[in-house]
């Protein structure tokens, strides 16, 4: 079964846990998940056809690895040393920037192409960030969206752990299932609503 296959019958189960679901939030978890599944459905449907006309063409890179970042209160600086990286034309390099990733793209640079790119950031960024290109070095300027004092420059791995559910005690088996399913799969945002979700049934549960 193909991916997009796969992602239409997700797809249609999601949606029929939405019309059993009762609880608010669970309703809103689901939704989110939906709208994220049919983005994802809209963007593998057309690339399915591009495949068949385009000319398979092979880029390589070499990663970047040697960098290192200072912070201050509105942004989060990455230096990246290149020996003679302000010789080559600006065009040759690209920064793209989300609110958790940032990736850096050099071509032409020793006669090679560059690539560093980091994703899952400690915390949220601005997408209108910039950079600049000295002598010998590349400093990507991320500017943070607060001003709160960074641990690291990359988020820690959650602790949080899915409770198990047995099926035999509990009638929405199938819900939690895939619940799980959403959480290992989703996005930080999906994973953050699901694990609040988790935590405000437990304490309603101790309540009874």
């Amino acid at each position: 079964m193909d991916q997009l296959e796969n992602c239409k019958q997700d797809l249609t189960e999601l949606e029929t846990f939405l019309e059993q679901s009762k609880r608010p939030y669970v309703r809103s978890v689901l939704e989110l998940s939906i709208e994220n599944l049919k983005k994802k459905i809209t963007s593998l449907s057309p690339k399915i056809e591009e495949k068949k006309e385009e000319k398979k063409t092979t880029v390589f890179y070499k990663q970047i690895s040697n960098y290192s970042y200072a912070q201050d209160s509105t942004t989060m600086t990455i230096y990246v040393r290149l020996t003679g990286i302000g010789k080559i034309p600006r065009d040759n390099i690209k920064v793209e920037y989300t609110t958790n990733s940032v990736l850096l793209i050099i071509t032409g640079y020793k006669e090679s192409n560059h690539k560093l790119f980091l994703s899952n950031l400690a915390k949220s960024i601005l997408t209108n960030s910039t950079f600049k290109v000295r002598n010998n070095r590349v400093e990507l300027i991320l500017k943070k969206d607060g001003t709160d004092h960074w641990d690291s420059l990359k988020a820690k791995k959650s602790t949080f752990t899915p409770p198990k559910v047995e099926k035999e005690e509990d009638p929405m088996g199938g819900l939690m299932n895939m619940m799980k399913k959403m959480y290992e799969e989703g996005d930080d945002q999906t994973k953050r609503m699901i694990a609040e979700s988790w935590q405000k049934s437990r304490e309603e549960q101790m309540k009874k």
